[in-house]
């Protein structure tokens, strides 16, 4: 007894080289994971920036403190008085500048 169905037999593609295969279509990924992919980029750009305002504003310390420095390689050839308190006032600013700011 034959029996009838609805399925239909489709060509196979036969490799003429023994041993090569088909190329398979790449795996699209879901929507789903689309999803969660686009959620993970977007929170790791999102620490990206934090951590660059903050790198960025430990910069201007570091600028301010290289400031100081630099004046007093300045000075210390050959110091004045005046110099030497002008560059104390600035230093005593500076560190006054950083100690408000981490408060």
């Amino acid at each position: 007894m034959a029996q009838s169905t609805r399925l239909q037999a489709v060509g196979e593609e036969t490799a003429e080289l023994v041993g090569e295969r088909p190329a398979l279509p790449a795996p699209q990924p879901s929507t789903r994971s689309h999803d969660a992919l686009t959620a993970l980029l977007i929170t790791t750009l999102k620490t990206l920036s934090q951590r660059t305002v903050i790198a960025l504003a430990n910069l201007g310390d570091l600028a301010l403190m290289a400031s100081v420095f630099v004046l007093w390689l300045m000075v210390i050839g050959q110091p004045t008085v005046p110099q030497l308190i002008g560059v104390g006032g600035y230093a005593a600013f500076a560190l006054v500048a950083l100690w408000a700011r981490r408060r």
